[in-house]
């Protein structure tokens, strides 16, 4: 075996010192951006609901969290918004995919989506916007290197600091970072470790200023221990069959609704699915206690499951709401992410297997199936099953995790084909 060239040491090193000096303050800005962020809207949706009350109202909040964000982008001449689109092309041209001001207009989008409570998640527009300041650090940082040569010696490519900034941001909202990092760098089933590294750096470096700020305050509660038994492992069996069913189910409604819509004018589009989501909204405002079923990217359901049994039937009425509602909030121009989205479906379904299968351990379908769909939907392995034990801390998730996450997959790829690149690779 040849040994290593002191050049290529050299080399070596000079490449990891330029990837830490580089993408930790970026991913420590990051992080300090995202968790303000996150504990203002917070607070901003808390203050709204609170002061709505079991108003009537509330049903309007996504009616117009459609029809003013797709009447925005028409304004600002934004158009549809794509975030897959656009942190694809992000990996070939990152400064054609993220301008300064389209991507503040986009921003704003997003805002209207989530806040006012359209079926997104923050993960999607964290991760695009991660992306984006990682770009504009970039362009800062070689404007000062043209000024000073010292800091020649820290640029980084522009696909590391787009993938930094990506990580940094998704694990804040995940409270999980190498949860952040897979989700960030894992493109279309690969993951590059040229681009794996800088974003465990910069997620690292996001999820100790969330720390700092918050506190270690987990993103999904969950009571346990849980040990891995062969009863449990029979039982993820089934329940990875279905999560795969029901994420085909929701990535053909999405399409189907979107080809529907398609020949509607964005602002036409918003108007039908705001309505749409009123209607979706109507069954948790009435029947649950004013349950945000459909609204946002439903952690408030998955951890309402997690803290007690749910009858099947209505278990399993929560997925569906949430399937029509996230598919219809994306086909109607809505901005946002789906993992979020798709961690509640499975949630929903997960209950009423649990409720069938394995009443006397509350919680444990619940957070198998969640992460069987979000995996399925998304066509990944690697990332549900890390999320489900950086999130619940429950290590004897895992085996378990993986015989559902893994049948999941299997059914989505058997049923739906893969989706094309949009620009070809």
């Amino acid at each position: 075996m040849p040994v290593p060239s002191r050049h290529n040491n050299l080399r070596l090193f000079a490449h990891t010192r330029r990837i830490l000096l580089s993408t930790l303050p970026l991913g420590a800005a990051v992080g300090f951006i995202m968790s303000l962020t996150m504990l203002l809207l917070d607070e901003g949706v808390t203050h709204l609901i609170r002061g709505l009350g079991h108003s009537h109202l509330r049903l309007v909040m996504p009616f117009l969290a459609i029809t003013l964000c797709t009447l925005w982008l028409t304004w600002t001449r934004t158009g549809e918004v794509s975030l897959f689109e656009d942190l694809d092309l992000a990996k070939h041209s990152p400064f054609e995919a993220f301008p300064f001001w389209g991507s503040l207009a986009k921003v704003v989008g997003c805002a209207f989506t989530i806040g006012l409570g359209g079926s997104t998640g923050l993960e999607g527009p964290a991760k695009w916007l991660g992306a984006a300041l990682g770009v504009q650090f970039h362009r800062g940082l070689s404007a000062l290197a043209r000024r000073f040569r010292f800091l020649r010696r820290l640029k980084a490519q522009p696909l590391s600091t787009v993938m930094a900034g990506a990580a940094a941001a998704v694990a804040v909202v995940f409270r999980a970072p190498l949860s952040g990092a897979l989700f960030a760098a894992e493109h279309d089933g690969e993951l590059r470790s040229e681009e794996f590294f800088p974003a465990v750096v910069a997620a690292a470096a996001g999820y100790a200023v969330f720390v700092a700020l918050a506190g270690p305050r987990p993103l999904l509660p969950i009571a346990g221990p849980y040990t891995v038994n062969l009863r449990e492992l029979i039982a993820a069996l089934p329940l990875g069959l279905a999560c795969g069913l029901g994420a085909s189910l929701f990535l053909t409604a999405r399409d189907w609704m979107k080809s529907a819509l398609a020949g509607l004018p964005l602002w036409a589009r918003g108007l039908a699915g705001g309505l749409g989501l009123a209607l979706l909204a109507a069954p948790g405002h009435f029947f649950f206690h004013d349950l945000a079923i459909t609204q946002r990217g439903g952690l408030e359901l998955v951890v309402s499951l997690l803290r007690g049994p749910a009858a099947p039937g209505p278990a399993l009425l929560f997925m569906t709401l949430k399937i029509l509602a996230t598919a219809l909030t994306l086909a109607s121009g809505g901005v946002g992410g789906m993992w979020l989205c798709t961690i509640a479906m499975g949630a929903g379904l997960g209950a009423a297997f649990g409720a069938w299968f394995l009443p006397a351990y509350p919680g444990l379908m619940v957070m198998l199936g969640a992460a069987a769909f979000a995996g399925a939907s998304h066509r990944t392995l690697l990332v549900p099953v890390v999320f489900l034990a950086e999130t619940t801390g429950q290590a004897g998730l895992v085996v378990p995790g993986i015989l559902a996450c893994a049948l999941a997959v299997l059914v989505v790829r058997v049923h739906i084909p893969p989706r094309p690149s949009p620009i070809g690779h």
